[in-house]
């Protein structure tokens, strides 16, 4: 699966370098970021997040026990509620465009030619929702077969969508060519739902009798939608830590929204590689491990402890590496075309400020999944209400002094204490304490914070011999990555972290596997 992710990001990477090359930081890129936030937003929230945690357990229930019949009509009567829900928003998003990208960017003052290519890009942007939404449904079913490659391989599509509209000619587009990316986005919905349903073939479950009041009045049905609005609740205060940004970011220097954004987009990399892989991969053991109740309990509380384990070993040097390498980094990806130096000042302030809470990032996803799995979604909902208000407070407080890196490390800030508060609660949960799940946390951090001053040396050191030249500058990353992994490996074995000892056991095995 994490290869698969991996393909997802590297795309992602190339379909964000042409955006970047083609429109730089400047006040078009902040537009349309501002125009895309809510579309993606409520993608969040309807589709690959709140559907996601609440239709795939119980799809996964209903597969195991009932059979493909009952599952069917599961999947016919989700399919309507949720078309009953986002089509009336679809709708009231493109007709108060105008009014939503006021809300998003109070502290614009723009022409109104510059609004109404705003408002242009939100109301051709808003139907994406439904095929991203149609695109998660899909997901869960494969997700349910225990088929992770090709859902998790699909944002594929999407990214070559908005990679084609970067490069498709000006002369040959009528209108501006920022309107292309909105265009762009919803082809890429589109794309991306296509090729789940295609290659979904005969395990694709049938909508069944999708008028028929028995499917979406069958009480799993309305059990999904009822967990669906409190994965919701969980889900619009994380978000609203990114609509913070976006509104104290209006009120900034002009880029800051774009840079916000790429900043993210490079946490993003490590963080879906790693992060999500072991969240999506654990949700079905989670619920095949809470159902019964009682004995199963212990054994979902294993697989949190060491699938969160897991994800620290890697997220806290992948941290250190983004600190230490930010520069070089956003040079080689970003920094081109109108893409300026500026820019990439702005992009690794922000990032810094991101890389903080990475790691929590990555644990908040896995922590709430086992919530979600014993029917607990009230906490995650209070959890995410403590993060926000800490990144509102940091926001409204350091935002005027500290630009950009308040926004970014208020977001890094909310995430710690959301964590935190669920850890709290975990106690009740499954009877065990936080150090019980860190495991090894604080070995790993310092060994983290080594590698950090390691890298950043190594680093400092080249930049100032290595030759001009994007080669150049890729060879000196690999080389940096693959140095610093070494020595990552090197001080855990040493040290007898059982992650790093586990991870070397796996790949002797392969070794030998590969021999014979």
């Amino acid at each position: 699966m994490s290869v698969a992710i991996l393909l997802s990001r590297l795309f992602g990477f190339l379909r964000d370098m042409l955006i970047a090359e083609r429109f730089g930081t400047g006040a078009m890129a902040d537009l349309f970021y501002v125009a895309y936030r809510i579309p993606n937003m409520l993608r969040e929230l309807f589709a690959e997040g709140a559907l996601s945690s609440a239709f795939i357990p119980t799809l996964t229930r209903t597969l195991d026990r009932e059979g493909r019949d009952a599952a069917e009509r599961l999947y016919t009567g989700v399919l309507l509620l949720l078309s009953l829900i986002l089509l009336p928003v679809i709708v009231g998003g493109m007709l108060f465009a105008p009014e939503i990208l006021s809300l998003l960017a109070p502290g614009w003052s723009i022409d109104p030619a510059r609004k109404a290519l705003g408002a242009k890009m939100i109301r051709i942007m808003f139907p994406f929702l439904y095929f991203i939404s149609l695109s998660a449904l899909l997901m869960g079913v494969f997700n349910a077969q225990k088929r992770f490659f090709i859902p998790a391989a699909s944002p594929v599509a999407f990214s070559l969508a908005l990679i084609v509209a970067a490069l498709f000619p000006d002369s040959l587009f009528p209108g501006p060519p920022i309107l292309r990316l909105a265009v762009g986005v919803l082809a890429g919905g589109l794309s991306q739902w296509g090729i789940q349903w295609l290659l979904l073939g005969k395990n694709r479950l049938r909508v069944v009798g999708l008028l028929s009041s028995s499917n979406w009045r069958d009480p799993e049905v309305r059990g999904v939608m009822s967990r669906i609005v409190p994965a919701i609740g969980g889900l619009w205060v994380t978000q609203g830590n990114l609509l913070i940004a976006t509104l104290f970011g209006s009120y900034l220097a002009t880029g800051t929204i774009a840079a916000l954004y790429y900043a993210m987009r490079l946490v993003q990399f490590p963080l879906g590689l790693i992060g999500a892989a072991v969240a999506t991969v654990l949700l079905p053991l989670f619920s095949l491990h809470a159902r019964d109740g009682g004995g199963p309990q212990e054994k979902l509380a294993e697989t949190l402890a060491h699938g969160y384990r897991a994800s620290l070993f890697l997220m806290l040097p992948a941290s250190a590496g983004l600190v230490a390498l930010r520069e070089p980094l956003i040079r080689l990806l970003f920094q081109h075309g109108r893409f300026n130096e500026t820019s990439a000042e702005q992009t690794a302030v922000a990032l810094i400020g991101y890389a903080v809470g990475l790691w929590s990032f990555s644990g908040v996803r896995i922590i709430v999944r086992a919530f979600y799995a014993t029917g607990d979604m009230k906490t995650p909902v209070m959890a995410a209400l403590a993060g926000l208000f800490t990144n509102l407070a940091i926001s409204g407080l350091l935002a005027p002094r500290m630009g950009v890196f308040a926004l970014a490390f208020g977001i890094s800030a909310g995430s710690l204490v959301n964590q935190a508060y669920l850890f709290i609660r975990l106690k009740h949960l499954l009877g065990r304490r936080p150090w019980e799940i860190f495991g090894n946390a604080p070995m790993v951090l310092l060994h983290s914070l080594l590698l950090l001053v390691f890298v950043r040396l190594l680093w400092l050191g080249l930049a100032h011999i290595l030759p001009s030249g994007s080669g150049f500058l890729l060879v000196a990353l690999l080389g940096l990555i693959g140095s610093g992994a070494l020595f990552y490996g090197i001080l855990t074995a040493m040290t007898g972290v059982t992650e790093s000892r586990l991870l070397m056991e796996k790949l002797a095995g392969r070794l030998q596997r590969k021999k014979r």
